[in-house]
């Protein structure tokens, strides 16, 4: 959400375009509505490429074909996800004065953050009367414009009027997107100096290498999410270091040169065959390819023929980006394993919940814990006051001894309120190859900590590793503790993949002393419907077992009942870890049934099954079952579903799950394998 005046708007822009900017094309539903759940989806896939901000109704969101209540609705659905935490642009373009003022006005109202427009394309057939419009929007509105200069709008305004334009106060610069080098390289040299000037192409970053200036944002094309995927960012990367001035040409060679060389092709192609037309349908069934919604294009733009698919998909399946495999990790203290785990994916595909997390404060207990059957290794230091975060030489000694396609997590704790120092050690775990960090919270102020959460998260860019946001149930203890109620809130706002509920004391009581099972099964199934990672610690003992598998997090974390003697303050021994380990797999596999009444009796029961969509959760956490099934009927909420479940906890969960949403379940079949078939009625 913009927080400039209008004489403050170039210094905004200065400071805040930067980097990677994407364009969002517009999903259609096959019965040509606005595909709200495709464009949230898409929305949420671009911002965890590290995207730094992102533009809604532009040409390729097929501004021309949208209704004014189309255009609104895309706003505000783009306005909501941004949530004020991520910079985002309107382009309110229209042939009507009035109409696009009242854009604007619902844009700035909305809290979107900049404006883009282009000329009125019907009547302005001059660079004076172009001029002249940009001024009258200029003067309605206290937010900063960019200029969108492209013969899509029938008229292409020179670099020395571009630089005149740039001289109205709130007019922060131009995306020069003439396809004219010439025109592109002039207007930089002539306006750079005193606004934002981009050209949506990768070749200005040679040609400002050799003559001297700086573009600092790609603002914006489609390149981010057609290239990449959350594992895999490198267009991300390679625009963050051209951008600042680091034109990294092995990194482009190597991961991009290939990729481009076919966007290019496709794009020439399908432009020459339409006379000029934007690609959209091509650019559309690209992002498809790679994962996001995208659908119809509307009249009177061509569609791709089966043809062209066809062959779209078969060029670019080899080029596609894989995230790396885990490389064969040797024993040395001197170099930890490039591949990281996928934990906590796009999917929640990470592993069959519930986990078990093991803390420990060396190479040896890491080891032990590892030999046990632990899921996951947990880097701590227990020594330090109210938990810190073990030495970096440890991290690196144990993610070196830890197979790669194991987890290895580090704690940071209870972090001070200086999220530039808390960002720095989250950074840290990064280069680490650690899979997770855990930053807590005890006496922080709610905004402050979603603050350090959200640095952290720009910390992290670039990387796998997955940040975690955690609060102590016992908070109320100290004197202005935050209130571990707001968890879900807190990891949701700061941009977490995953939340643990923890605590400080050791006087002996343990999690369910300080929040009771409902409470805590609540914040945790909140937290999977966000698809959210859940974990729970705490002092936890075999004990709990039965409450925590009706709870039913993704990981339960331990220490002291995997220590020597149950004693905490001893070692971490194997046969302590796993027996715990299959006790917790007693449970999954409903060996040692927890739940009672109508859900879990339905859980065995048989029937038929059959369907029109199906949702395997075998081998999937909880989390990423429910955000599955969730996607699903929020999409298409008209289809059957069948859930395939083949975990006892689980398959609560999804009982419940239906149960709350008001989902009809129709029939359930048990398989020879064990696991369950479960449809579902939307």
């Amino acid at each position: 959400m913009a927080r400039y005046t209008k004489q403050e708007a170039k210094e905004w822009a200065r400071e805040t375009l930067k980097g990677q900017w994407t364009t969002l094309t517009t999903p259609f539903t096959s019965d040509n509505r606005v595909d709200e759940a495709g464009l949230r989806r898409n929305i949420r896939h671009i911002r965890r490429l590290g995207t730094r901000g992102a533009g809604c109704c532009w040409g390729m969101g097929e501004f021309w074909s949208l209704s004014r209540e189309e255009r609104i609705q895309i706003m505000d659905i783009v306005a909501d996800e941004a949530r004020g935490q991520w910079p985002i642009g309107a382009h309110v373009t229209h042939t009507s004065l009035p109409e696009m003022l009242a854009l604007a006005r619902h844009a700035e109202d909305a809290g979107f953050d900049l404006l883009i427009v282009a000329p009125p394309y019907i009547a302005a057939k001059t660079d004076d009367q172009v001029i002249e419009w940009v001024r009258l929007l200029a003067d309605h509105t206290s937010l900063g414009i960019m200029f969108y200069n492209s013969p899509q709008f029938n008229i292409v305004v020179s670099p020395q009027n571009l630089q005149r334009m740039c001289q109205i106060p709130n007019v922060v610069g131009v995306k020069e997107a003439s396809f004219n080098q010439q025109l592109s390289i002039e207007t930089h040299l002539l306006a750079g100096k005193n606004a934002v000037i981009s050209t949506p192409d990768e070749w200005i970053f040679w040609k400002a290498k050799e003559l001297g200036f700086q573009q600092q944002v790609m603002f914006a094309n489609t390149s981010d999410w057609r290239f990449d995927t959350p594992e895999c960012n490198h267009y991300v990367q390679f625009i963050e270091k051209a951008t600042q001035g680091n034109l990294d040409e092995q990194f482009y060679d190597k991961h991009l040169r290939r990729l481009n060389e076919l966007s290019d092709a496709w794009w020439t192609r399908t432009v020459d065959k339409f006379n000029g037309t934007l690609p959209v349908a091509m650019v559309k069934y690209w992002g498809e390819l790679m994962g996001l919604a995208g659908g119809p294009v509307r009249a009177p733009l061509p569609s791709l023929t089966e043809e062209e698919k066809s062959r779209l998909k078969r060029e670019l399946e080899p080029l596609k980006p894989r995230p790396p495999r885990p490389a064969a990790v040797a024993a040395s203290t001197s170099a930890v394993a490039s591949g990281r785990a996928g934990w906590i994916t796009g999917n929640n595909n990470f592993a069959s919940g519930m986990l078990l997390m093991v803390s420990v404060q060396d190479v040896e207990e890491a080891l032990e814990a590892e030999r046990g059957g632990a899921d996951v290794v947990d880097v701590k230091n227990l020594q330090e006051a109210l938990v810190g975060s073990g030495h970096p030489s440890i991290v690196r000694q144990v993610r070196a001894q830890i197979p790669a396609d194991k987890h290895v997590s580090v704690t940071l704790g209870v972090v001070p309120n200086q999220p530039g120092t808390v960002a720095m050690a989250v950074h840290a775990a990064a280069l680490l190859n650690a899979t997770s960090v855990k930053v807590g919270f005890c006496t922080t102020e709610y905004d402050r900590a979603v603050e350090i959460l959200q640095q952290s998260r720009r910390a992290l860019e670039g990387s796998n590793t997955k940040l975690v946001g955690s609060l102590f149930a016992d908070n109320h203890l100290y004197p202005g503790g935050l209130d571990p109620h707001l968890m879900v809130r807190l990891a949701k706002e700061g941009q977490c993949d995953g939340f643990l509920v923890d605590t400080l004391t050791k006087d002996g009581r343990n999690l369910f002393d300080f929040l009771s099972e409902t409470e805590l099964r609540e914040m945790v199934f909140q937290g999977k419907q966000l698809g959210l990672s859940t974990a729970l610690s705490g002092h936890l003992k075999i004990d709990d077992l039965d409450e925590l598998a009706r709870i039913n997090p993704d990981i339960v974390g331990v220490r002291g009942a995997v220590c020597a003697d149950g004693d905490r303050g001893r070692a971490v021994a194997w046969q302590s870890v796993a027996r715990f380990k299959h006790e917790v797999d007693r449970r999954k596999s409903g060996e040692l049934p927890v739940h009672t009444g109508a859900a879990a009796a339905a859980a065995s029961g048989n029937g038929h099954s059959g369907g029109w969509a199906v949702v395997d959760g075998r081998g999937k956490s909880c989390a990423g079952v429910i955000a599955a099934l969730t996607q699903q009927v929020s999409t298409d909420p008209r289809s059957f579903v069948e859930a395939i479940l083949g975990d006892a906890l689980n398959i609560y969960d999804v009982m419940l799950w239906a149960e709350r949403a008001g989902h009809k379940l129709l029939t359930q079949r048990k398989e020879p394998d064990g696991s369950l078939r479960v449809l579902i009625q939307p």
